[in-house]
């Protein structure tokens, strides 16, 4: 069985005859025959009804042709797949994300590269505080969309856009405070909700914890703002997360002395400078900062 034969199945199914499929093809009709009568006989069915004038495909005919039409489309995609490597470009890039990020930019960008190259397949790897950071650093991300926590001069980046952090509990929590504004000695034996670090190697910065206060510790900023909303602790959590939950008065804002209430986070996209970069993430690049230029998002 070859490509060539099943091609020739499926044209003779679209065309309606096997002179019409001839035409089509650019081929003889007596070779289509030989064609069409081969592969009958490695497959032990008849796939022609040849007993009118026009031939028509047999109900066995018509299972191997679908079937022949997603052989033929996976042929193709090999086809385009081995030309798109053969000629430099990445099989799969990995972008690694701190999930602070503003995602919707994140996608629309993956949106264009994905219209543009198909074949590079896209791993996205979410990542909490120093986690997208540590994935860069040690070349297990291509890119890394991160919060920009301190210079690094062996990574190259670019300010992709900002997210604000603030400090938030529910109505409930509050009300066992009879003061509006709050210091953090009245916190500091109420839980912080916080969110843990991913990285294998923790950096020394609490960003925002108390120290020796109480604290649970979740695995993602999603998780957290439950706990929160359930009016079981407190944190920060990012102004976008939460625009929804502060307008419905599920969520207030803290204030909070001496404690930087609404710190912003600058996000950046970064890449090593010290590694060679392929086609794809090449294109990357220029495609967030396009879409940084575009929504005049920093």
């Amino acid at each position: 069985m070859t490509l060539d034969q099943l091609k020739i199945l499926v044209q003779i199914a679209e065309s309606g005859s096997v002179l019409a499929a001839a035409e089509a093809l650019h081929r003889t009709q007596p070779t289509l025959s030989v064609g069409i009568r081969k592969l009958e006989d490695e497959l032990g069915l008849t796939l022609l009804a040849r007993d009118q004038y026009r031939a028509r495909l047999t109900p066995a005919g018509e299972r191997i042709c679908q079937q022949a039409r997603e052989v033929l489309r996976q042929g193709t995609h090999l086809t385009d797949l081995a030309a798109h490597l053969a000629s430099g470009h990445e099989a799969r890039l990995c972008i690694a994300i701190e999930e602070s990020c503003p995602v919707p930019l994140v996608l629309e960008v993956l949106r264009r590269l994905e219209k543009k190259y198909p074949q590079t397949a896209i791993e996205l790897v979410g990542e909490r505080l120093w986690g997208a950071l540590e994935r860069l650093e040690q070349s297990d991300a291509d890119i890394a969309i991160t919060p920009w926590f301190e210079e690094n001069i062996q990574l190259q980046s670019f300010p992709f856009s900002r997210v604000q952090m603030v400090p938030v509990a529910a109505p409930d929590f509050l009300a066992e405070f009879t003061a509006h504004s709050l210091s953090l000695a009245d916190l500091k034996d109420r839980v912080q909700v916080v969110v843990r670090d991913s990285s294998r190697q923790p950096r020394k910065k609490s960003l925002g914890v108390i120290v020796d206060g109480r604290r649970w510790l979740v695995n993602d900023h999603q998780t957290k703002k439950q706990i929160l909303l359930a009016g079981m602790g407190w944190g920060r959590l990012q102004l976008h997360m939460i625009a929804d939950e502060l307008k419905s008065g599920q969520l207030e804002v803290m204030q909070i002395e001496d404690y930087g209430d609404r710190p912003q986070l600058e996000i950046r996209v970064a890449r090593r400078r010290d590694e060679v970069v392929g086609p794809v993430a090449a294109e990357l690049w220029k495609m967030f900062q396009a879409l940084k230029a575009e929504s005049g998002s920093i």
